[in-house]
């Protein structure tokens, strides 16, 4: 599956990597479409030093309510790592 990042980056989520989402974040497993959203109409992004991409789409008005994708960059494609 792939989708279009805030940026124009296709961004690029494995089998492989939902896999580990929804193996350590199970509450995650019917949220698919959530994960796809943060990344191409995100709330807050933040970039680390390692270069990732912190995505973060608010789910509700809680302060900790929010679903939280990570992703990288690598030759003008992104590939996400995890998501929480």
């Amino acid at each position: 599956m792939s989708a279009v990042a805030f940026d124009g980056t296709e961004v690029l989520l494995t089998e492989e990597r939902w896999k580990h989402i929804v193996l350590r974040h199970p509450e995650l497993e019917d949220k698919l479409s959530l994960v796809v959203n943060a990344v191409a109409s995100p709330d807050e992004v933040y970039l680390d030093a390692g270069g990732a991409f912190h995505v973060l789409k608010r789910l509700s008005n809680e302060v900790s309510d929010y679903l939280v994708v990570i992703y990288f960059k690598e030759h003008g494609e992104g590939y996400i790592r995890t998501a929480y």
